[in-house]
């Protein structure tokens, strides 16, 4: 997935509805939470580097199931849930190998980056406008 965060802000799978239902729209649970998340990712983030620098796949493969879990609270329907989801079953299908290398990752680490960046500004806009 390549699309802009920016250009689907707007859009049903980059929301944080799930998340505002699951809290009943507890602003500073929310807060909490995305805090939580950004603060997981840039561990991740950065183990994941290291693991795609080493070519270490069963590393990747960890990795991405604890990055699963880290974007769970923002729902099934979310595009950082969904994009995690959709590399997860990319690495563990058996028909195509999964390039380990950074010129494969590094773009999608990078979106993911983004879409997390963007959730704080998403929070940041909606508690501007309440």
């Amino acid at each position: 997935m390549t699309e802009s965060f920016l250009n689907n802000s707007e859009s049903s799978y980059n929301n944080l509805n799930y998340l505002k239902d699951l809290l009943g729209a507890d602003k500073d649970a929310i807060s909490d939470i995305l805090a939580e998340i950004k603060s997981q990712w840039a561990d991740d983030c950065r183990e994941l580097k290291e693991a795609v620098h080493v070519k270490n796949v069963d590393e990747i493969k960890r990795l991405l199931h604890r990055i699963k879990s880290t974007f769970s609270p923002l729902g099934p329907g979310h595009i950082l849930y969904k994009t995690v989801i959709d590399k997860e079953e990319a690495l563990f299908a058996n028909e195509a190998p999964v390039p380990v290398d950074e010129a494969y990752w590094h773009p999608w680490i990078g979106f993911m980056e983004t879409g997390v960046h963007q959730l704080a500004t998403d929070e940041d806009s909606n508690a501007a406008t309440a």
